[in-house]
């Protein structure tokens, strides 16, 4: 295979049957053109017949910036029928409205009623009496709720000093926090 005729396969101007006669040639010929070369009969087998009948198969490379080219005007079609968007509206049921909302409401109040535990606004809620009743004893300063013995503040252990906090109370005031993103997120995608 030479690079004349390579550059002349590439360029369009060999004919298909001298590419025939050598495989490389014959197989980029293939490939580049989309041809299948084993219906092309090699050069050696053609008559001596005029260059128009020796092959159909040949191509031809016009240059877009021709002037040739640019005077062409494409044909008018038609345009292209678009859909229309259908929008359909799905209304969303009344108990996920309505438990986002409760969402958007209770969750700041856990978040704040934990706070508020903080520094001892419930404890308006000790009673000293029932703590010494249940063979407890009443310690002065201990107004804030323990949430892990929430069930129990009839008892002394239901109560501990005020001005600290743990990790249950973090993990109740994120927990409101969640709830209420939780309702925000459901009330958009309701109103969707």
């Amino acid at each position: 295979m030479s690079s004349d005729k390579l550059r002349k396969l590439l360029d369009g101007e060999l004919d298909l049957s001298e590419a025939a006669n050598d495989p490389i040639l014959s197989s980029l010929a293939s490939r580049i053109y989309n041809v299948d070369m084993d219906e092309v009969k090699p050069s050696s087998e053609l008559n001596a017949s005029s260059d128009a009948e020796k092959s159909n198969l040949t191509f031809e490379l016009h240059d877009s910036s021709s002037p040739d080219a640019l005077e062409l005007k494409l044909p008018d079609l038609p345009p292209i029928g678009v859909p229309e968007k259908i929008e359909e509206t799905v209304e969303a049921p009344k108990i996920l409205k309505l438990s986002s909302l409760l969402m958007i409401i209770i969750g700041p109040i856990i978040s704040i009623c934990a706070l508020l535990n903080i520094f001892g606004v419930f404890g308006f809620l000790k009673s000293c009496e029932s703590i010494t009743s249940n063979g407890g004893f009443c310690i002065e300063g201990a107004d804030r709720i323990s949430l892990l013995a929430i069930g129990r503040l009839n008892h002394t252990e239901g109560w501990i000093y005020s001005g600290s906090f743990g990790i249950p109370t973090i993990a109740l005031i994120l927990f409101g926090v969640i709830v209420m993103f939780i309702g925000i997120q459901l009330r958009m995608f309701s109103k969707n």
